[in-house]
C-alpha cells in the first residue's frame, strides 16, 4: 500500500475527529453544511482510512470499530459543550454501511483471498 494513501488516511482520521471534538460548533451552522450528511460523508471517509492502515483487520470489525468511535464521540462532544446526538450516530452507521456497501460492489461481492492480502502489504 502506497505511503500517500496511509498519510491521507491518518490526515483524514486526525482532521475528522478534530472537527467532531473541537469547538466548530460555529463554523458547522456558518458553512451550511447539512451536519447528517457531514457525519455520513466522514464515516465512510472513516471507515477507508480503518481498511487503509489495518489492512488486516476484518471490514466488519473495521466498520463496528469505526461505529464505536463515533459512539465515543458523541459522549465526548456531550463533554465539551458541543450538541451529542442521537441521530449523528444513526448518521454514522449509514456512511459506514454504504461504504461497506460500496467496497462489496467494487469486489463484486468477494472476499478479499490470502494471496491479495500479500499483494498489497508491501
Amino acid at each position: 500500500m502506497s505511503r500517500i494513501l496511509r498519510l491521507l488516511a491518518v490526515a483524514i482520521l486526525f482532521v475528522s475527529i478534530a472537527l467532531m471534538i473541537g469547538p466548530a460548533q460555529a463554523l458547522e451552522s456558518a458553512s451550511g453544511v447539512w451536519d447528517k450528511g457531514a457525519h455520513f460523508v466522514t464515516f465512510g471517509l472513516i471507515l477507508w482510512s480503518f481498511g487503509v492502515l489495518f489492512r488486516r483487520l476484518p471490514r466488519l470489525a473495521a466498520a463496528a470499530l469505526a461505529i464505536g468511535l463515533g459512539a465515543v464521540v458523541e459522549v465526548v462532544q456531550g463533554m465539551v459543550g458541543r450538541d451529542a446526538e442521537w441521530g449523528d450516530i444513526f448518521a454514522d452507521s449509514l456512511g459506514v454501511a454504504a461504504a461497506l456497501f460500496l467496497w462489496a460492489l467494487w469486489r463484486g461481492f468477494r472476499a478479499r483471498t490470502a494471496l491479495q492480502r500479500r499483494d498489497f502489504e508491501a
